[in-house]
């Protein structure tokens, strides 16, 4: 059976050589709202750290090491010291500037979802702005290759499963994670039938804005 390495804020690391898509449904079977929490009855939440931190450690480390060899070496005829320091720079900056915890709420009871950052509201926002999708790429033989992702609006995207041609194990896994956190699916294509619309936004009232804009014209 399939077991989530990292848990908690780390949740979405994915530390192992098995391919992660594989392991969706063992990790949905262990927690039906994954990578979510039930905070409450119809209310989800997950704090994560973005896995900037770790690619920016290693992005140090490894210029670290590679410009403790390039001194040790003989010197040649060029000097990559500028390219060290950037290197350890850019992986610093990527650790620091991703650090502080992420937390994002879905509140079904109030019909809203929250994005928090080191504490502070960043955004808030109605269901219909945040959704499970299907994300399609193409390599240069034309062969498609997916992710599965959860966005919204001013939101990060949270990566459950990149660049795999497993269509329908994806599309599967992405429908039945939708069902239980009750939010929209919609397909790798814009326009597609198999989008799944369980909230949609407020209808406008077009006779108004029609009256309205008559009794502008008028004046």
């Amino acid at each position: 059976m399939a077991k989530a390495i990292l848990k908690g804020p780390l949740v979405l690391w994915h530390c192992s050589f098995a391919s992660r898509e594989k392991n969706l449904p063992e990790l949905l079977k262990e927690n039906k709202y994954f990578p979510f929490q039930v905070q409450q009855p119809k209310v989800f939440v997950i704090e994560y750290y973005k896995d900037m931190i770790w690619k920016g450690l290693v992005i140090f480390l490894l210029s670290l090491g590679l410009s403790i060899l390039h001194f040790k070496a003989p010197r040649g005829t060029q000097d990559f010291t500028v390219f060290f320091v950037f290197g350890m720079l850019t992986g610093l900056w990527l650790s620091i500037s991703n650090i502080h915890k992420r937390r994002l709420i879905i509140n079904h009871i109030k019909e809203v979802y929250q994005f928090y950052i080191k504490g502070i509201l960043w955004q808030e926002g109605p269901l219909h702005q945040i959704y499970v999708r299907l994300i399609a790429q193409q390599d240069a033989y034309g062969k498609r290759y997916y992710s599965l992702i959860i966005n919204g609006y001013r939101l990060e995207v949270l990566t459950l499963a990149a660049l795999t041609d497993q269509f329908e194990l994806l599309d599967s896994v992405g429908r039945r994670i939708a069902r239980n956190l009750n939010l929209n699916f919609f397909d790798y294509e814009d326009v597609s039938t198999r989008h799944v619309i369980r909230h949609l936004p407020p209808e406008r009232d077009d006779d108004n804005d029609d009256m309205d804009y008559g009794e502008n014209t008028s004046v």
